[in-house]
């Protein structure tokens, strides 16, 4: 069911709902209403007859209602008797022949020497509403009770012809509101379905356009197209971040396979010495070499990202960085390099250890690719955070390149003639982004220097022992 329909739903039956209330409420303090005026004037009635017949006697009664009276009260009070106190009838009104007795009614004449009874009762084919009042005489004579009662043909009739008139209300009501509510709802989604039919007419040489020439008046309609906007902007940034990512990768593993494929031809193609045999491996062995470092490094950014907080622990920055350096100098294939590590301060951070000593040895690696032949390896804790210098003695950092130095797969002309794909400082960034800290270029110059800043975690406070 579409929204406006539903909000056409909803307004009918909430507006039928509470007109249905209101004039139930309505019909009840009317009656309330009614029923108390006569309640009133029964009682009234009922005492000042009840004085003359302690008076006269049951004469009162006979003669009260010869009398014609002009009030519509009175002329609504027809019914009229005087009981003893065992509840039997001693007088009565023509209109009110063979009355019934107090028992009969279900009326204890006892109860009325507390307070008046006001109550309906049956008589005859009518329901009668009575007020019945304790006549008080003189002793010795036993007290009297009288009873005074007019029917509730008048105020029941009015009550039926309110529900009625109800019942026609709502049959005209409920097809006007579903018309209003249809309107309504047309009306408050028309910014949404025109939202709709934009992102449907999407294409993918033109993703935003569409979804920027929707106009609206509602203010919410408006920040869903912005947002809806800026949502696609984001993604049209991810795809194309992605295509050339493939293709990026794609171009890295042609030219070691290529070389691969080249280097296996080469030695199948006559009968070789062992020699010759063994140099051809050792050069497949250091293609095979760079094609597993790189599907690692690919790998690694495309897992990025999937390291939640329940992965993360406590660890002390010391223990990373000396992982890293030991794994970097494994690497160095013989290459005489010298890591001046320097790592007073004890500091610790929460993160995934595998991927904090990768972001490191990337940093310590790339100095010993671009550098002489010494790396320095500083920890320190600065503020709030606790950072990793990693510098080299290499011959620096171009402006062009130092702008573009974190990209994936970039890499400076010097760089090509190194192995590897340029993921290296990307992936250090990365990570230490999802550890809330960050990877900067903190010298471009001789000598380059990169700094790893990541919160840092205060060692708890030991409790003394009791």
């Amino acid at each position: 069911m579409k929204l406006r329909h539903r909000i056409a739903l909803a307004f009918a039956l909430a507006t039928t709902a509470t007109m249905f209330a209101s004039r139930l409420v309505t019909i009840g303090s009317f009656q309330r209403m009614q029923e108390y005026e006569l309640d009133q004037g029964l009682l009234a009635r009922a005492r000042l007859e009840g004085n003359a017949a302690a008076v006269i006697g049951r004469k009162a009664l006979e003669q009260e209602y010869d009398a014609v009276e002009t009030d519509p009260l009175e002329q609504l009070v027809t019914y009229g008797a005087l009981y003893r106190a065992d509840g039997n009838v001693v007088a009565d009104t023509p209109s009110f022949e063979r009355a019934p007795s107090l028992r009969e009614i279900g009326i204890d004449p006892a109860s009325v020497r507390t307070k008046p009874r006001l109550f309906d009762f049956r008589y005859g084919d009518s329901t009668l509403r009575g007020a019945l009042v304790e006549v008080v005489r003189p002793p010795p004579e036993p007290p009297l009770y009288l009873l005074l009662a007019a029917s509730r043909r008048d105020m029941d009739a009015d009550a039926r012809e309110l529900v009625a008139v109800g019942w026609w209300v709502a049959l005209a009501w409920v097809p006007l509101t579903l018309a209003l509510g249809w309107w309504l709802g047309r009306r408050m989604t028309r910014g949404i379905e025109a939202l709709v039919g934009a992102a449907r007419r999407v294409r993918k040489d033109a993703l935003q356009a569409p979804l920027a020439e929707v106009a609206s008046t509602d203010a919410e309609v408006l920040e869903l197209r912005d947002a809806l906007h800026e949502m696609v902007g984001r993604l049209v940034a991810l795809i194309e971040i992605e295509r050339r990512f493939a293709a990026h990768a794609a171009h890295e593993l042609r030219s070691p396979l290529a070389a691969l494929r080249g280097e296996i031809e080469l030695a199948l193609r006559r009968p070789r010495a062992t020699e010759e045999y063994a140099a051809t491996l050792r050069d497949v062995l250091d293609d095979t070499n760079r094609l597993i470092a790189l599907s690692e490094d690919l790998l690694v950014v495309a897992r990025l990202g999937s390291a939640t907080t329940e992965d993360r622990e406590e660890v002390s920055l010391r223990a990373i960085v000396d992982a890293a350096v030991a794994t970097s100098l494994a690497g160095t294939s013989g290459r005489e390099v010298v890591v001046d590590a320097r790592m007073d301060p004890e500091v610790c951070v929460r993160g995934v250890r595998p991927s904090l000593v990768r972001a490191v040895r990337n940093l310590v690696d790339n100095a010993i690719t671009h550098g002489a032949g010494v790396v320095r390896v500083r920890l320190a804790e600065v503020g709030e955070d606790a950072t990793v210098e990693v510098e080299d003695d290499g011959p620096g950092v171009s402006a062009e390149d130092a702008r573009r130095v974190f990209e994936h797969f970039h890499r400076s002309a010097a760089a090509r003639e190194h192995s590897g794909a340029g993921l290296g400082l990307g992936i250090a960034r990365e990570v230490a982004r999802q550890h809330g800290g960050d990877v900067v270029l903190a010298s471009a110059e001789r000598p380059t220097r990169f700094v790893l800043r990541l919160p840092a975690v205060r060692a708890r406070a030991i409790p003394p022992p009791s």
